[in-house]
């Protein structure tokens, strides 16, 4: 059954809902969905933040518009979002080692520069929608820098992998 804006605006409205599915299965259910990995950075008063999210998409390309959703609860996000912009950095698979050390609450996250992201998209933000205990930011892409080479870095089932092509 597909999502109508009146059932987002039900959850929204009733964020104590319980739902009978337990936690365990939904994150085991959510976490067979492979996603690439991201790292986004704002910049307030000169002073650098950044998250990891796999929760980046692309919605439109009329107008240019990205999201990803940053937990309700994350600082990190509470103090990017000020900057009223922010810079989406697509990881490539070297930078395994990267995203798990500046996952962790309170890491140091600009202790070694990141290097050759696959893509970086600068938007500045457009909209944040609350959305259960995440909330829902839209960018509006304002830049783009492509490389032509390099892997994705995969979330999958807890832990980060690579892509490979299909030999067909």
């Amino acid at each position: 059954m597909p999502m109508t804006s009146s059932a987002m605006s039900r959850s929204a409205a009733f964020p104590s809902f319980t739902s009978e599915v337990a936690e365990r299965d939904l994150r085991l259910a959510f976490g067979r969905f492979a996603s690439g990995v991201a790292f986004v950075t704002a910049e307030i008063d000169g002073v650098p933040e950044g998250l990891i999210v796999s929760s980046f998409t692309a919605v439109s390309l009329e107008p240019p518009l990205v999201s990803f959703c940053p937990a309700r609860a994350s600082l990190t996000w509470r103090r990017m979002r000020a900057a009223g912009r922010f810079a989406v950095h697509v990881l490539d698979s070297r930078h395994a080692a990267f995203a798990r050390r500046v996952a962790a609450p309170g890491a140091d996250r600009f202790a070694e520069p990141l290097r050759d992201a696959l893509a970086v998209i600068d938007c500045d933000l457009e909209a944040e929608l609350p959305a259960g205990d995440h909330h829902i930011v839209v960018g509006l892409v304002r830049r783009v820098h492509v490389s032509p080479h390099g892997r994705p870095l995969v979330y999958f089932g807890g832990t980060f992998g690579d892509f490979k092509r299909s030999s067909r």
